[in-house]
């Protein structure tokens, strides 16, 4: 169940491939609703910062709590597991990482959602007001399954996706503003685990 749980949150980490200067998206909060391939309940919250930071708190239904920090520019992602006190550190071109990263939380190219990803096609269907924010709706294509993108036309990320695999998330209560810069460290204290350990127990004091 635990090492289940972990690909679950891998599974989630953004890709670092953005079309657009990621770096000038504003930065907000938000509180994120999902569903999992499986039906599992993905619920938590989302910050973005400045310099392409990007957290996410995951509150899995009958999981323990987790967070996903990911420095784009320094090419790192970290997963944090709070109950043990401990973390993961891996960089984002990592096989592992990139074989596990497919996730459309992340800033988009607003007109050209598809333009940096090889092998799928974006189809504009118009424009929607969803969860109070105004989005562009898109029809994405690719070789893992089809999905539908309503992208913020002024935050640049998806407030909400639906894909053909099973999929969904909102984004909700968007709060736009700076966000501090200790949201996106590890905290202090924790442990790095290996990524050979994934399923082992914690190591004893």
């Amino acid at each position: 169940m635990k090492r289940r749980f972990l690909v679950v949150l891998f599974s989630l980490v953004v890709t670092i491939a953005f079309a657009q200067d990621w770096a000038n998206t504003p930065q907000f909060s938000a509180d994120m609703k999902g569903t999992g391939r499986d039906g599992q309940d993905l619920n938590g919250k989302i910050f973005w910062g400045g310099g392409g930071s990007l957290r996410m708190d995951m509150h899995p239904q009958g999981g323990r709590d987790a967070s996903i920090i990911k420095n784009i520019g320094k090419k790192t992602s970290y997963v944090v597991m709070h109950e043990q006190r401990m973390y993961m550190e891996m960089n984002v071109d990592n096989p592992m990482s990139r074989r596990m990263s497919n996730s459309d939380i992340k800033p988009f190219d607003s007109n050209h959602p598809c333009a940096d990803r090889q092998g799928y096609t974006c189809t504009r269907l118009g424009s929607e007001t969803v969860n109070g924010r105004s989005c562009d709706k898109w029809e994405v294509k690719g070789p893992d399954g089809n999905s539908t993108l309503w992208i913020d036309q002024k935050l640049h990320f998806p407030i909400r996706s639906v894909s053909s695999n099973g999929h969904t998330f909102d984004l909700i209560n968007v709060k736009e503003g700076p966000q501090p810069a200790s949201v996106f460290e590890v905290p202090a204290g924790y442990r790095k685990m290996e990524l050979g350990a994934m399923g082992a127990r914690p190591p004893k004091n």
